[in-house]
């Protein structure tokens, strides 16, 4: 679990630039600039092309190794397309229909993973300023333009899955039109964190809900942390909500509703601009803010169930996972998938083959016994979409924090939670060991939320630039929402 930090907007939010336009644009410039452009031949009978764009791991050529071995029929041929020009030369063969029967739909960057055992650290909205060179490849455009398969029927059909071996909530929210287009094995939460005696026992709310439970805070208090700007809280926080107003298919929007004007009602909360104090004296600050109870929201990453306890540490008493304000009261909080990201092409050959090999992303994987082996080990680190594996390790992490942890009210020195996870900042010390109560209410939090992080960049520019000069006072909120309908409109138009 880590906490909300400022300063990683710029260096995160700026690496996707797909849309379609450009990806036609692309084809064009490299086509007419190289002449005799050389693409991968046709993939002979009985072979099935991977799209990788991470570098090659161990974990990932064992894999595909292991399955070659099985399938001496069907055998999958690696493309690596994680060097400099691998997304131009994959945009551009995709245009031309040249599309892989697996891809790979998040690269992670050089510096965004272990090479040895291929586990991914975290890439975090809120808490890390992501490698550069890392992007997400267009999702909800390829699914809509019938470039990806369906997943769902083979999940339903599947004798060792169907929809009851899994957490079914990440992958709804991973839907577009109500089809499956992409799989991943494990998530954490993103969410807002406040006291459950300030806002409520509840898994959303309403802009009405916080500016009620704001309007009882103490004199001076703040919303979110004191030096947190309107600008890092739309990046970080809402720019994937944006989704929401969009049609891709249509290529039309709905800026003019209660939704979006209540998103920009929670932005006019916050600072356009702060002055930033030297790291260990903001990380101290928020903390006494946290303390004494003038700051009500907290940004969270929920890797574990057992970071439900750890987030009621930092309040010293229940936390109530609330998210941001939505209008019709849904879920503010996201999912954001970990580890390998993998679709099937509509038009791949042998798509029961191809379903053989990324299935192994949601199959049972983990028992109790082997939680512990370095083979698996990169598997626990975040939230398993497998439900087998989801339960396997709550209950190790009910045994060991009942074995290993013990409170002393007297010493509460005696359990801490170490200070990494404020960067600067003090110890947080844990009120209480886990219970079946906190995994219930992680269960709960899971089944709550329906959004998936899966930034588009262009969106979110267009739309943070159209609402410059409201918040500067210089355009009516009804003339800004006029100019966004345009604007998006017209971009969205651009990639049909």
């Amino acid at each position: 679990m880590r906490l909300f930090s400022n300063g990683f907007i710029k260096g995160y939010f700026k690496h996707t630039r797909l849309a379609l336009l450009i990806l036609l644009l692309t084809c064009a410039l490299t086509l007419s600039a190289c002449g005799e452009r050389q693409f991968p031949a046709e993939p002979e009978e009985g072979v099935l092309t991977y799209a990788a764009l991470n570098p090659l791991t161990n974990e990932l050529t064992r894999s595909i190794e292991k399955f070659n071995e099985a399938h001496p029929d069907t055998q999958i041929e690696v493309r690596d397309y994680s060097d400099e020009g691998g997304r131009e030369r994959l945009q551009t063969e995709l245009v031309l229909g040249r599309v892989p029967d697996i891809m790979e739909l998040r690269c992670y960057g050089e510096t965004g993973e272990d090479r040895g055992s291929g586990f991914r650290p975290q890439h975090l909205p809120g808490s890390y300023a992501g490698p550069e060179d890392g992007y997400f490849m267009p999702y909800r455009q390829l699914a809509q333009k019938g470039y990806l398969e369906d997943l769902w029927p083979y999940i339903e059909n599947d004798p060792d899955l169907g929809r009851d071996a899994v957490l079914e909530a990440p992958l709804k929210a991973a839907e577009v039109n109500g089809g499956l287009y992409m799989l991943f094995e494990r998530v954490q939460i993103f969410t807002l964190i406040a006291r459950a005696s300030v806002v409520g026992e509840r898994y959303s709310w309403t802009l009405e809900d916080m500016m009620d439970a704001y309007a009882a805070m103490p004199e001076g208090s703040t919303i979110m942390r004191y030096n947190m700007t309107r600008q890092e809280v739309f990046y970080s926080l809402l720019c994937n909500s944006l989704e929401r107003f969009v049609d891709r298919e249509t290529g039309e929007c709905s800026f003019d509703n209660q939704e979006f004007r209540a998103l920009v009602a929670f932005l006019e909360t916050l600072p356009d601009e702060v002055d930033y104090e030297e790291p260990h004296k903001a990380e101290e600050e928020v903390m006494r803010r946290i303390k004494n109870g003038t700051q009500m929201l907290e940004g969270m990453s929920i890797s574990w169930a057992h970071d439900v306890c750890f987030s009621d540490s930092i309040f010293q008493e229940r936390a109530a996972f609330v998210g941001y304000p939505t209008a019709d009261g849904s879920s503010g909080s996201f999912f954001y998938q970990t580890g390998t990201v993998l679709a099937m092409s509509s038009t791949c050959q042998n798509k029961e083959a191809a379903w053989e090999y990324i299935r192994m992303l949601v199959t049972p994987l983990l028992h109790r016994n082997n939680l512990v082996s370095e083979s698996v080990s990169h598997r626990v680190a975040h939230t398993q979409v497998n439900l087998h594996d989801y339960q396997v390790i709550c209950q190790y992490q009910l045994d060991y924090m009942a074995k290993c942890f013990r409170w002393n009210p007297k010493n509460p020195q005696e359990a801490f939670w170490s200070s990494y996870h404020f960067q600067y900042g003090p110890k947080i010390y844990l009120m209480d060991t886990m219970t079946e109560k906190d995994i219930q209410r992680h269960r709960d939090l899971i089944d709550h939320i329906i959004q998936l992080y899966w930034p588009e960049d262009d969106l979110s520019d267009i739309v943070w630039e159209t609402l410059g000069p409201y918040f500067a006072g210089d355009r009516t909120l009804d003339d800004t929402i006029g100019l966004l309908q345009n604007r998006v409109g017209l971009y969205l138009h651009e990639q049909q």
